[in-house]
């Protein structure tokens, strides 16, 4: 990470520390109940903020090397992301083009990716490459081919557009306001430590919030995180996108030393999200990446949780198996704590049907209702006439 930036970061958690604040909003926010719980408002998020907008997927370093794939769903749509034999980065939908089943599962090295239906096989760069019965069909076309979509890797983050239509251009510059505070800190050659998959009973919102305020680790994560982190932060716009530092306990003890001789990452966590919500929490030598999307209906989301982090080649078993244990800390408290809270509020919110207050110590979870306030669009209908 730059120094100048972490430098900066660090100053403002030791004042906040020092003096037990933390950044505030300029008053308090009130947020209706709707906004959770209402279906016309969940299908156009789902349509504006999901589908038509680049989303993260993933990191980097999960197709590091030529043949390396793996597959995901964003918002019921199935996509493969590979390395092909010469190192270009590739997606596509994960759709074989004979009767639609999937060309691949899970991730791994491959040659070609096959379809488990009937074995028709593609190339890493899209083209078919074999079918069983081949003179059975019509002579071999472009329409054969897997669709390709957009797909960037800025900064270790990869970015996909889920429709070809998006362009690749706008995929591209999707963090180029956030991208400096990443580029540095070496995210893409990071070793996946895990993965997981989650369904909630919660508005996509209100798991995303769970990312972007302290004023809980003393209540909900008393004996998890709270011995280790503070709830201080110091919060930052950047476009679209924030970043939310929090320090770890006793870092005041570097106002006694040098500036010279402070560390070049911060003694915090980082929490940088995306819009319109993937959350990348960033740590010395790791990152976790929460990437939330809404479910079918308002009320329920599905969350993608994984991590990588950085591998000691001197000592490769012991360095993952740490890696690992860290992430597996980490799903702990997010799935053990954070989820049934957010299912909580959800279940109180639709029970109660009152607006719900945000403090002005949550200054991070003001800006996001704001920004899904300002960018979200009522569908332009066209007359029949028209």
């Amino acid at each position: 990470m730059n120094r100048e930036i972490a430098h900066s970061i660090i100053r403002r958690l030791i004042d906040h520390v020092v003096a037990d604040t933390t950044d505030l909003a300029p008053e308090p926010r009130v947020e209706p109940a709707e906004h959770f719980t209402d279906p016309e408002r969940h299908a156009l998020e789902r349509e504006q903020f999901f589908l038509d907008t680049p989303q993260a997927v993933g990191f980097a370093g999960q197709v590091a090397e030529p043949g390396s794939y793996f597959a995901t769903d964003v918002l019921d749509v199935p996509i493969v992301i590979v390395r092909d034999r010469e190192g270009v980065l590739r997606a596509f939908l994960n759709v074989c083009t004979h009767r639609g089943a999937q060309v691949a599962r899970g991730c791994g090295r491959a040659q070609r990716l096959v379809c488990g239906f009937h074995g028709w096989s593609f190339t890493l760069d899209g083209r078919l490459a074999g079918r069983a019965n081949d003179d059975d069909f019509q002579p071999r076309s472009s329409a054969n081919n897997l669709q390709p979509l957009p797909i960037s890797d800025r900064a270790g983050i990869l970015m996909v557009g889920l429709r070809p239509e998006m362009g690749q251009l706008r995929v591209d510059h999707a963090l180029d306001d956030i991208a400096p505070q990443f580029e540095e800190m070496e995210i893409g050659e990071m070793e996946l430590a895990g993965s997981d998959r989650f369904e909630v009973a919660a508005n996509w919102k209100l798991v995303v919030n769970l990312s972007h305020e302290g004023y809980h680790f003393q209540t909900l994560h008393k004996e998890s995180l709270a011995p280790m982190m503070t709830g201080h932060g110091a919060a930052d716009e950047f476009g679209l996108h924030t970043r939310w530092a929090f320090p770890m306990r006793g870092i005041e003890a570097l106002a006694e030393k040098d500036e010279a001789d402070w560390p070049g990452y911060p003694p915090a966590a980082m929490n940088h999200t995306l819009f319109p919500g993937t959350v990348i929490v960033a740590n010395q030598g790791g990152a976790q990446m929460i990437r939330v999307e809404p479910g079918s209906e308002a009320g329920t989301s599905v969350v993608y949780f994984s991590g990588v982090a950085e591998i000691d080649r001197a000592k490769e078993e012991e360095s993952r198996q740490a890696a690992r244990a860290t992430y597996e800390l980490g799903v702990r408290i997010f799935e053990g704590e954070d989820l049934p809270a957010a299912e909580e509020c959800q279940r109180g919110i639709a029970t109660r049907g009152r607006p719900i207050e945000i403090g002005r110590n949550e200054p991070v979870v003001q800006w996001w209702h704001q920004r899904w306030l300002d960018e979200l669009h009522e569908p332009v209908t066209v007359p029949d006439d028209a």
